[in-house]
């Protein structure tokens, strides 16, 4: 009891901070950012209702530390915005952010004024039923996540996506070799770079609608879909929804206005092509690189397709031979970067992101991202661990001691720390963020901020703790590396471009730059040549050109101006646990009358109810009913529950039939190579009117390898008499498996095994090339293998329908049964990879021939469905 006490007043400890507007949730330590964020909200708020035309009151805004993850979501049918309280920093690209708590809260407070806006019947049928009925949620990707795009960034002229720099640079590339998106391609984001696809040409197309037919449409937009209380229909057809609100505001419909945009992309002024030799061809994201003798070290990041819907995400350390001109896989690594590389003599040092569970959210039930430094002898190849902390970025003295960044706690600014073989200590704090720090092994260099600014950069004084302007601009500056004494190289995006600068940081500053390289994320000097990695349709690569020879002279820049809280007439109050308590009230509540006979005398009378609260602690649902017919009510209702996290409830409860309680605890959770995750469990299952019981304690294991998982579950089945179950029963089902990839497919194999003697209920197994049977024990084994085929990446706008690819399986199903009886069968099937309805359905229809031991031929048909984003993907939002 006292166990549980504790979890409860735990769980209770959530802090409120409340106005007339929000209701901003956090846990105790983090009132800082509470306070940014109520703010920032408070402030920009009547920009986000005049782009939008709606107002919503009263939303919850919850407070994360996910550690190093930076985001944010939005979600309108439970209505609630949830916020990562960490500040970004390194990203594919160099991305201009004045303030993280006014960029992401604009953002995701625009998803809520957005989606929830309502007119008319729907309006009614949202104050009656719930928000099933808001028509604005029923909408394509790129609406949902443009409108959002555009308003962050109109901001500030250097904040938000539209001002960065990278989504024009792609949109040219794609211009400049006739790969301009078309709608069906943007509405189902085949796999293919960049990620977020639905961010980059939402906003660039709300931005060219903005320029052609004013900001104000979009609140009209807005407003008139927004009446269409049968919107649930439109992602299957959209000429009945979003396209005929389109065509009362705009007066025509989204593939006309596409159409527009695209002629539009096509007649805009284009960057130079670049006058440099292309290296590799391998695309996607290279976010780092070094050079060491004659060789390039750089990370690729990039997925590989599996199979039907599924993908693995690769992160390598590539190597490249200047005199071969061959590339190479150097290592594996198993978690995307946090910082930039940094080479000190023959050693390469980096960060990769790792799990630690000492963090407050819910979203990862409590694990948040850290980094882990590690080290490679590029010689010998050994590599080592060094140690663990929330580092925002590091350079390496001459004496290979360690200094590197942290953010600073409950407060804006930074931490610097000094870490040797033996120890690592705090050196001291400043009111500064800094982004990225470079030596030259005497003086130190940092691209740092300030409040609703972005970077500029400074010399940092180890000593003092002061730091001493180099150059200050409105944009934003990283990628720092001294190229040698006195010459530093940074990239910026000044004017809205990414190129590589080399400052001259003597009596006198004078700073360099190459504007033929186009987009550059990353560079190295080599002898009389810059090696960069550049950007094209397909992501980045490496290519080479001489060396920067153009005088560049900073152009004055007029700053935003940071916003005035103190002219805001707030009245702040403080909530406790019931403001969070009345956010569980339901979110759906349909009425369901359905006839029970055909004669429609005889009538179902039901409701469902769904609800959660804010912070994603709870949710529950119940479908209860009246039938006439039946003896008994209906009522079936289920629970998820994180509020005694790290443990997990579930249950589902049916009237007088069956109860299901599961209980799960994550003891581990890694995403080095080894044991990835371990996952304890227990079941309590009551069935057939509660005469059957049972226990069913479980385990279960992840594993990763470089180019591979592997997994295994473990459930043991109980059932007594002495437990007031009506049979005395012991079984035991495991499962192992695993997964790798092979010739740019994946190659599965599977064990399956039961032993249930005493279950009146036998278990049902599936051998292709076979009925179904019914054994008390038995088992499997399945050896598969897939391989994309063919790219499709075609489809239709009405009916909204897309086929990305065909993917070709190949099987092998063998399964022991009892009396020594064995079936085994092989065959080959084909799949292809169907979305419909705005990507928020994914369909799997196969079709294949099986051959079992009698060899006889079996034909098979079959249709999975599942929701959109199932995919193998990273942890982030």
């Amino acid at each position: 009891m006292l166990f549980y006490i504790l979890f409860i007043v735990g769980g209770l400890d959530w802090q409120v901070l409340k106005t007339e507007n929000l209701v901003i949730i956090y846990k105790p330590g983090y009132e800082y950012e509470a306070l940014q964020t109520l703010f920032n909200l408070e402030y920009y708020r009547v920009n986000v209702i005049s782009l939008t035309g709606h107002n919503p009151r009263r939303v919850p805004v919850v407070l994360e530390d996910v550690g190093l993850l930076s985001n944010g979501y939005a979600d309108p049918f439970f209505y609630n915005i949830h916020i990562f309280t960490n500040p970004p920093n390194f990203d594919y690209y160099l991305e201009g952010g004045e303030d993280w708590f006014r960029n992401v809260g604009v953002h995701e407070f625009t998803h809520i004024a957005h989606m929830t806006r309502t007119a008319g019947l729907s309006r009614l049928l949202t104050n009656a039923f719930g928000s099933v009925f808001q028509p604005n949620m029923y909408a394509p990707g790129w609406l949902i996540e443009g409108i959002t795009v555009y308003a962050e960034s109109q901001i500030s002229p250097y904040e938000g996506r539209l001002n960065d720099g990278f989504f024009n640079s792609y949109l040219e590339r794609r211009v400049a070799q006739g790969e301009v998106p078309t709608l069906v391609e943007v509405t189902n984001e085949p796999l293919s770079f960049p990620y977020g696809k639905i961010y980059l040409y939402g906003g660039e197309f709300f931005d060219f609608l903005a320029k052609k037919y004013g900001r104000e449409s979009f609140a009209r937009f807005f407003q008139v879909y927004g009446s269409h209380f049968w919107a649930p229909i439109t992602p299957l057809l959209p000429f009945l929804g979003v396209d005929r609100a389109a065509s009362k505001v705009y007066g025509k419909r989204f593939p006309a206005l596409f159409s527009e945009w695209r002629d539009y992309l096509k007649g805009q002024p284009m960057e130079k092509d670049y006058k440099a030799t292309r290296l590799t061809c391998g695309g996607w994201y290279i976010p780092t690189m070094v050079s060491y003798q004659h060789k390039i070290y750089y990370v690729r990041e990039k997925p590989i397709k599996l199979g039907c819907f599924r993908y693995r995400i690769l992160v390598q350390l590539m190597e490249y031979d200047l005199k071969t001109k061959k590339e190479k896989v150097f290592a594996t690594i198993e978690s995307w970067l946090t910082t930039k590389m940094r080479l000190h003599k023959n050693i390469l040092y980096f960060c990769t992101a790792e799990l630690q569970h000492t963090k407050n959210n819910i979203y990862l039930n409590g694990w948040g991202i850290t980094s882990v430094l590690k080290k490679i002898d590029l010689d010998s190849k050994r590599s080592e661990r060094l140690f663990s902390d929330e580092i925002r970025t590091f350079c390496i003295l001459d004496d290979s001691t360690i200094i590197y960044i942290k953010n600073r706690k409950g407060d804006f600014g930074s931490e610097i720390w000094l870490a040797t073989s033996r120890k690592r200590k705090k050196l001291f704090e400043i009111e500064y963020l800094i982004n990225d720090i470079a030596t030259d092994g005497k003086k130190f260099v940092v691209a740092a901020k300030r409040r609703f600014e972005n970077t500029d950069l400074y010399f940092l004084d180890l000593v003092t703790g002061k730091l001493e302007l180099i150059v200050s601009t409105p944009w934003s500056e990283g990628g720092l590396d001294f190229i040698d004494e006195d010459l530093l190289g940074f990239i910026a995006n000044y004017d809205g471009r990414h190129y590589p600068y080399l400052a001259e940081l003597g009596d006198s500053l004078k700073i360099w730059r190459n504007a033929e390289t186009g987009l550059v994320n990353s560079f190295v000097l080599f002898d009389s040549a810059l090696i960069f990695s550049g950007l094209d349709i397909n992501g980045f690569d490496l290519y080479i050109t001489r060396y920067p020879a153009e005088l560049y002279e900073l152009k004055p820049a007029e700053p935003s101006p940071a916003p005035d809280f103190a002219s805001l007439d707030l009245q702040i109050r403080r909530g406790n646990y019931f403001d969070i308590a009345q956010t569980l009230y339901p979110a759906v509540r349909i009425p369901i009358f359905l006839p029970t006979d055909s004669t429609f005398r005889k009538w179902l009378y039901s409701a469902v109810i769904a609800g959660a609260d804010a912070t994603g602690e709870n949710f529950y649902w119940s479908w209860i009913g009246y039938d006439p017919g039946a003896v008994d009510p209906i009522l079936r209702m289920g629970l998820q529950s994180y509020f005694f996290s790290p443990l997990v409830w579930e249950l589902f409860y049916e009237f007088h039939k069956r109860l299901n309680i599961y209980i799960s605890h994550t003891l581990y959770r890694r995403l080095h190579y080894g044991i990835s995750d371990i996952t304890l469990g227990i079941a309590l299952n009551g069935w057939e009117n509660f005469m059957r019981k049972e226990i069913v304690p479980q385990i279960s294991c992840t594993g990763k390898m470089p180019y591979g998982n592997y997994f295994g579950n473990l459930s043991l089945y109980y059932e007594r008499q002495h437990f007031y179950s009506t049979i005395d029963r012991t079984g035991i089902k495991g499962t192992m498996g695993i997964n790798k990839i092979l010739f740019n497919g994946e190659i599965r194999f599977l064990i399956n095994g039961f032993y249930d003697p005493q279950n009146p209920d036998q278990v049902s197994i599936s051998i292709r090339g076979y009925d179904y049977l019914k054994v008390p024990k038995a088992a499997t084994f399945t050896a598969e293998y897939s391989h994309p085929l063919l790219k499709l990446r075609s489809g239709f706008w009405n009916p909204n329908v897309y086929f990305e690819d065909f993917i070709g399986i190949c099987f092998f199903d063998y399964a022991v049964l009892p009396d020594n009886e064995d079936c085994l069968s092989g065959g080959v099937a084909l799949g292809l990879e169907t979305k419909m309805g705005f990507n928020f359905i994914q369909l799997l229809p196969q079709i294949g021939l099986a051959v079992n031991r009698d060899r006889a031929i079996k034909i098979i048909f079959g249709c999975q469905v599942s929701p959109a984003g199932q995919s193998d993907k990273r942890i982030l939002n």
